[in-house]
C-alpha cells in the first residue's frame, strides 16, 4: 500500500470514529396487529397466526366476524387497512382479521392431483383436507375460544390459497359462510376441481354461501379453469348461492389480491347497508329499505334492523321534504335493538313543533330525553311548553372520595388532553379550555348536557382508573390516564 492509500485509510477511520451518527427520531409505535403460536394437533406442528383486531375491540363487549386469511405474512397488512377503511365508511362491519402463516404451502393448500407433472413436481402435495381439519379442529376453536368472536366467518385464499378456497366450498361449504378466490390454480390435476364443481352445484338444493373469484392477466389454463368454473355456476346455481366472477386484465398475479380483498369484501357484505338508501325509499316505500336490511340480518346472522346511519340519511331528507308523516313513522318502527340517537327524536319534535303538531312534538321530545338526559334541546323545548320532565333526569348520589378518584389528566389521540377536576362536590372535565359538569348516571359512568356525549370510567381489578371510556354518538375511543 502506497503512502497516499494510507493516509486517506487512516483519515476515512478517524472520521468515521468521530462523525456523530444521525439518530432517528423516536415515536408512540402504531400496533396493527400481533403474531401467536397455536399447537395443531390435526397438523402435530405449531402454526403462528397474526391476529388483527377492530379498533372498537376493547371498547365494550360486541362480537365481531372473522376474516381467515391464507398466505397470512404476505397479505396481512393490506387485508387489516382494507377492513379498517371499509368498515369506516360502513361498508362492512368490523372484522378480526386471523391471517394463517405457511409451514408447508402446497401440502396444505391442494388437493390430490393425478397428473404425473404435479406429482413428480410436487411430491408433498394433497393435504388439503387435513387443512381443513385443522382450520375445523384447531384454530376456528382456538379464535372462539380466545376472541368474541360473531358466527360469520369469510375465507380468503390467492393462487395455490384460491385453489384451496374453491375445493373447500365444494366439498365443506359449511366451513366459511363466504369464500373470496383470488386467481385460484384452477390449472391444478388439469383442471379436475371444474369437473368436481359441476357435480357439487348440480346436486346441491340451497347453499346459502358467498363466492367471490377473480383473475388477474395471467390467462392460460387458470383463465380457462376459472371461466370453466364460472359456467358451471351459470348452469347450475343452488338456491341463496351469490357469488360474483370477475376479470382484471390489468392487474398481474402478484398485483391482484389487493383489487380483488377490496371488491370481495364489498360483494360478500353488499347487503350491510344501503349507499343510497332516500332514492331507494323515494322509488320503492320505507318497506323496501326495511326488507333490504332483513335480508342483511338473515345473511349475517345480525340483529341491526334498519342502520343509524341508513336512518340518519332517511330521516333529514324527510324532514327537508317536509315529509313529517313518513318521518314519525321511521322513528316509531319497532327494532329489534334500540341504537336511534336521542339527537334523532329532538331532531323531528323540532320539525313538528314548528309545523304546529304540539302534541306529536313534545312525545318525540320526551323520547330524546329518555335516550340521553343530557338532550338541552330536548329540554329547553319542554321548559318552554311547561312541560314537567323531572322523572327523566336520573337523581344519582357518587360519593366524594369516588369522584375525587377521578381527578387527573387524561389524553388520547382523537380529543387531546382532558382535565377531570372535582369542585364542590362536582365532576368537571375541561378540554380545550371549555369546561363542562359531568353528571353520573351511576358511579362510573357520567353525561354532559350536550347530546348523546358518555363519560365512562374504566376500572383495573386492583381499582386503579385507568382511562376513560368516551362515546359521542356512534364514535367510541379511549383517553388514557396520564
Amino acid at each position: 500500500m502506497n503512502k497516499n492509500n494510507a493516509y486517506f485509510l487512516a483519515t476515512l477511520v478517524c472520521l468515521t470514529l468521530t462523525t456523530p451518527a444521525h439518530t432517528q427520531p423516536s415515536g408512540t409505535p402504531i400496533t396493527i396487529g400481533e403474531q401467536l403460536t397455536i399447537e395443531s394437533t390435526v397438523l402435530d406442528e405449531q402454526r403462528s397466526v397474526i391476529v388483527g383486531l377492530p379498533d372498537s375491540y376493547q371498547l365494550g363487549d360486541e362480537h365481531y366476524p372473522v376474516l381467515y386469511v391464507l398466505d397470512g405474512s404476505d397479505h396481512f397488512h393490506y387485508t387489516t387497512g382494507l377492513t379498517r377503511f371499509l368498515a369506516t365508511n360502513e361498508f362492512i362491519p368490523e372484522m378480526i382479521v386471523i391471517a394463517v402463516n405457511n409451514t408447508d404451502r402446497t401440502r396444505d393448500m391442494t388437493p390430490p392431483s393425478e397428473e404425473s407433472g404435479e406429482q413428480q413436481n410436487y411430491p408433498n402435495h394433497g393435504g388439503a383436507e387435513n387443512f381443513q381439519r385443522f382450520f375445523a379442529e384447531d384454530l376456528m376453536p382456538w379464535v372462539e375460544e380466545n376472541y368474541r368472536t360473531h358466527p360469520y366467518n369469510v375465507l380468503i385464499g390467492h393462487s395455490l390459497g384460491g385453489l384451496f378456497a374453491v375445493h373447500t366450498l365444494i366439498s365443506r361449504p359449511e366451513l366459511f359462510n363466504a369464500y373470496i378466490a383470488i386467481s385460484p390454480s384452477m390449472w391444478w390435476d388439469d383442471q379436475g376441481l371444474v369437473d368436481q364443481a359441476e357435480e357439487f352445484f348440480s346436486s346441491t338444493a340451497q347453499l346459502p354461501v358467498s363466492l367471490y373469484m377473480t383473475v388477474g392477466n395471467e390467462g392460460g389454463p387458470l383463465l380457462g379453469g376459472t371461466r370453466k368454473l364460472s359456467g358451471v355456476l351459470d348452469a347450475a346455481t343452488p338456491q341463496d348461492f351469490l357469488w360474483q366472477f370477475d376479470h382484471m386484465p390489468l392487474e398481474t398475479h402478484g398485483t391482484v389480491p389487493h383489487r380483488s380483498t377490496y371488491q370481495g369484501l364489498e360483494f360478500v357484505f353488499a347487503n350491510w347497508a344501503l349507499r343510497n338508501p332516500y332514492d331507494v325509499y323515494s322509488q320503492y316505500g320505507l318497506e323496501a329499505v326495511k326488507q333490504f336490511h332483513a335480508f342483511g340480518d338473515q345473511r349475517y346472522g345480525t340483529r341491526r334492523g334498519i342502520p343509524v346511519t341508513t336512518q340518519g340519511s332517511l330521516l333529514g331528507n324527510m324532514i327537508r321534504d317536509g315529509d313529517l308523516a313518513s318521518a314519525t313513522t321511521l322513528l316509531t318502527q319497532p327494532a329489534e335493538t334500540d341504537t336511534t340517537p336521542s339527537g334523532f327524536y329532538s331532531f323531528l319534535a323540532d320539525a313538528l313543533r314548528a309545523s304546529g303538531d304540539q302534541e306529536q312534538s313534545t312525545h318525540f321530545y320526551l323520547l330524546a330525553l329518555q335516550k340521553n338526559p343530557g338532550n338541552m334541546m330536548a329540554r329547553a323545548a319542554l321548559d318552554e311548553s311547561d312541560v314537567d320532565y323531572s322523572t327523566l333526569i336520573p337523581q344519582v348520589q357518587v360519593a366524594a372520595n369516588v369522584l375525587q378518584s377521578y381527578e387527573g389528566m387524561y389524553s388520547s389521540t382523537l380529543a387531546g388532553v382532558i382535565k377531570v377536576s372535582v369542585e364542590d362536590g362536582q365532576l368537571y372535565r375541561e378540554l380545550n379550555s371549555t369546561r363542562f359538569k359531568l353528571h353520573p348516571l351511576s358511579d362510573t359512568e357520567f353525561y354532559l348536557q350536550e347530546d348523546d356525549v358518555r363519560y365512562n370510567f374504566r376500572i383495573t381489578d386492583s381499582g386503579e382508573i385507568s382511562g376513560i371510556h368516551i362515546r359521542l354518538g356512534n364514535i367510541q375511543f379511549i383517553a388514557e390516564r396520564q
